[in-house]
């Protein structure tokens, strides 16, 4: 009896790397233990400033995510119009590039409002605008909100019609963001630093309270010592902040 020499699969019948649907879970899988890790981090305060901060991680990290999983520039907003008080530095959305129409934004989900007293701290030039602190109060020089982009770079978006925010329609109104291109990777501001470089945008979180219209200023933050935060690593990841970290 001959016997059939055995059989090896050559090159062509051999799997090479990763399929396209193994890559998006393996990369779900790290973003999800990333999340996990920080809420770890973090703890399980009670407070507002405490469960902002948490929100705030969570709404990173699935920004990120679904930038990486469509592969276009996906964006989390934070309102930044007075107009509408109770939003003000309270309201977050996330929202990716339309792939049929250009300037057109599709929300994922519902919007977040952050715990009741807590706020988003605007970055330096727009907390002189919007922001009312006790006369004895020195706000720290380091505590302010770096968006990505340029500081005065308006993100003007329409309210959602058939599932998509517009660029500057007729009932725009104004957001700051954090954006992430399509690998994941955050913008950071356009306005360099005091190092010369560019810095990775960084949220930070305050205790507040809404302001009398007739002030004119939008917020009153009276407590600089209670403040967190949460800064974004160029290239992914994340660290969460306390005041020693933001204001030292």
């Amino acid at each position: 009896m001959i016997l059939a020499p055995p059989h090896f699969p050559s090159l062509k019948e051999s799997r090479s790397g990763f399929t396209l649907l193994e890559l998006l879970i393996v990369i779900s899988v790290m973003a999800l233990m990333m999340g996990f890790i920080g809420f770890s981090l973090l703890g399980g305060g009670g407070s507002s400033l405490d469960a902002a901060q948490r929100e705030m991680v969570s709404l990173v990290q699935q920004t990120r995510m679904q930038a990486t999983l469509s592969g276009r520039e996906t964006r989390l907003i934070v309102h930044d119009d007075p107009a509408v008080p109770e939003k003000f530095h309270r309201y977050l959305e996330i929202v990716v590039e339309d792939v049929n129409a250009t300037g057109a934004w599709r929300p994922l989900g519902q919007g977040t409002l952050l715990p009741e007293g807590a706020f988003i701290v605007p970055d330096e030039k727009r907390f002189g605008v919007c922001v009312e602190t006790s006369s004895n109060v020195t706000w720290p020089s380091e505590a302010f909100t770096i968006w990505s982009g340029g500081a005065d770079e308006d993100f003007l978006l329409g309210s959602i019609r058939e599932g998509v925010r517009t660029e500057n329609g007729p009932d725009a109104l104004n957001f700051r963001f954090l954006a992430f291109d399509g690998e994941g990777k955050v913008h950071c501001s356009t306005a360099p630093g005091p190092a010369g470089t560019s810095p990775p945008p960084m949220i930070v979180l305050a205790i507040g309270n809404p302001n009398p219209p007739e002030t004119g200023k939008v917020i009153r933050l009276d407590n600089p010592n209670d403040i967190s935060g949460v800064l974004l690593r160029r290239y992914g990841g994340f660290a969460v902040l306390d005041y020693d970290d933001i204001a030292n």
